[in-house]
C-alpha cells in the first residue's frame, strides 16, 4: 500500500503532461494492473485533468483529504491540482485519458469545476458504461495509430470530447436527481464555487465574492447557505485552509512561506486563523499527521 507519509517533499511535485506526450492529451486501456504498476506515483498534482472509466477491479484514491474507493464499475475524475495519490489497486481494467484543460470543452468543465454536489465515484447505467467502452476503444486506436495527416488531431480531440462529455452526462444525471426545486440558488453556488477557486489567493472576505458576481452580499450568502448549509465565509476558509494543510502536510514550505503562498502578509495573522478554523496551530497539524 502506498502511504503519503513515504513521500514528502520540499514542494508538492506537479506531473506536467506535456512531458510525456505532444498531443495534449494521454491514453490508455488499463488490463488487470496492480498495485505495484502505480507505487512511484507518489503523492503529486497534475496539471490537466484525469478522467477513469474502471470496468472491473478494485482501487482507492486520496483526494483532497478525501478517500475514495472504486469497486467494479465505476467512473471518476481528478481536477487540475488537486493533491492525490493512489492507496492501492487491485486487479483493475478500465479507461484512463489524462488531457490538458484547454482541451476539455467549457461546458463539460463547468461540470466538473462547479459542481454543487461532492465529487464522488458513480456508477454508470448499463447502457452508459458501453457507450464508454466503445468511445474509449477508438479513442485508444486513433491516439495510437501515429496518423501524421493534418485531420488526425481534430479527430483526436472530438473523440476525447465525447468520452468526457458521456461521463460528464453521469455527473449531470446524478446532480439532477437530487436538484433543489428553485434553481437560481444552485446556480449562483456554482457561479461562486468556481469564482472562489480561482481567486482565494485574492479575495478573502465575501463582500469580495459578492461584488464579483454583482449581487448582494445577504443574496449571496443566502443561496449559499440555502444549498450547502454553510455560509459564504465558511467556504472561502474552507478552500484556503484546505490549500494550507497541502502544503503542510505534502511539502516542507515554512508556515511563513505558506501564508505568504496564500497571499496573507502577516503569516502570524495566518496562524492565529489556521487555528482558529482547524482547531490547532499549523505546526501542531504538521507534526500531528507527519510525526
Amino acid at each position: 500500500m502506498v502511504s503519503a507519509s513515504n513521500h514528502k517533499q520540499a514542494v508538492i511535485p506537479v506531473h506536467k503532461l506535456q512531458e510525456r506526450t505532444s498531443s495534449g492529451m494521454e491514453v490508455r486501456y488499463i488490463d488487470n494492473d496492480n498495485e505495484s504498476d502505480y507505487s512511484d506515483l507518489g503523492v503529486h498534482r497534475d496539471d490537466h485533468y484525469i478522467f477513469l472509466v474502471q470496468e472491473a477491479g478494485y482501487s482507492s484514491f486520496h483526494v483532497d483529504f478525501k478517500h475514495f474507493e472504486l469497486s467494479g464499475q465505476a467512473v471518476f475524475y481528478i481536477r487540475p491540482a488537486q493533491v492525490h495519490y493512489i492507496s492501492k489497486v487491485k486487479m483493475i481494467s478500465g479507461w484512463f485519458l489524462g488531457i490538458e484543460t484547454s482541451l476539455v470543452d467549457e461546458k463539460y468543465r463547468a461540470v466538473f469545476e462547479e459542481l454543487v454536489l461532492d465529487q464522488q465515484p458513480l456508477l454508470p447505467s448499463e447502457d452508459k458504461f458501453l457507450q464508454l467502452s466503445r468511445c474509449g476503444a477508438v479513442l485508444k486506436d486513433v491516439f495510437k495509430d501515429g496518423d501524421q495527416s493534418q485531420l488526425h488531431a481534430p479527430v483526436l480531440n472530438s473523440l476525447a470530447s465525447a468520452f468526457i462529455g458521456l461521463i460528464a452526462q453521469i455527473y449531470m444525471a446524478n446532480e439532477s436527481a437530487a436538484a433543489r426545486p428553485n434553481q437560481r440558488p444552485e446556480i449562483i453556488t456554482r457561479q461562486f464555487r468556481k469564482t472562489l477557486r480561482a481567486n482565494y489567493r485574492r479575495l478573502k472576505h465575501p463582500s469580495g465574492y459578492a461584488s464579483a458576481l454583482c449581487l448582494s452580499l445577504s443574496y449571496l450568502n443566502e443561496s449559499v447557505k440555502s444549498v450547502t448549509g454553510f455560509p459564504v465565509s465558511y467556504w472561502i476558509h474552507n478552500e484556503i485552509m484546505l490549500e494550507a494543510r497541502r502544503l503542510l502536510y505534502y511539502s516542507d514550505l515554512s508556515i511563513k512561506e505558506i501564508a505568504f503562498a496564500l497571499g496573507y502578509e502577516d503569516h502570524t495573522y495566518f496562524s492565529r486563523l489556521f487555528h482558529k478554523i482547524c482547531g490547532s496551530s499549523a505546526m501542531a497539524f504538521r507534526k500531528q499527521y507527519r510525526g
